[in-house]
C-alpha cells in the first residue's frame, strides 16, 4: 500500500541517517519502527478496564430518603478491608 505522511523535518532527517546506516530503505526502517511500536503495545494491558463484583441482593427500590441515609453511613474503608 501506499500512503503520504507528514513527518517532523529534524525526524525524517534522523530516519533517513538511520535508515542508510542500516543498510535500510528508508520505508522499511518505517515499516520496521512501526512494527516494533505496535508490538510494545500489545504487550501492555488494557488500561482503563476493570470488572466490577456482581451482586445478588434482591429487594424494592430504595426512596431517596433511604438512599441518602445509606450512603451518608458507608464507610469505605470497612468495605476496602473486607476486599482482602
Amino acid at each position: 500500500m501506499q500512503t503520504t505522511l507528514r513527518i517532523n523535518d529534524t525526524t525524517y532527517r534522523r530516519a533517513k541517517a538511520k535508515s542508510s546506516e542500516l543498510g535500510l530503505s528508508l520505508t522499511r526502517f518505517f515499516e520496521e519502527a512501526v512494527e516494533e511500536r505496535l508490538a510494545k503495545l500489545d504487550e501492555q494491558p488494557i488500561r482503563g478496564k476493570f470488572s466490577l463484583p456482581v451482586s445478588s441482593v434482591a429487594g424494592s427500590r430504595l426512596s431517596q430518603e433511604a438512599y441518602t441515609r445509606r450512603i451518608q453511613g458507608a464507610s469505605v474503608e470497612d468495605d476496602l478491608a473486607g476486599l482482602k
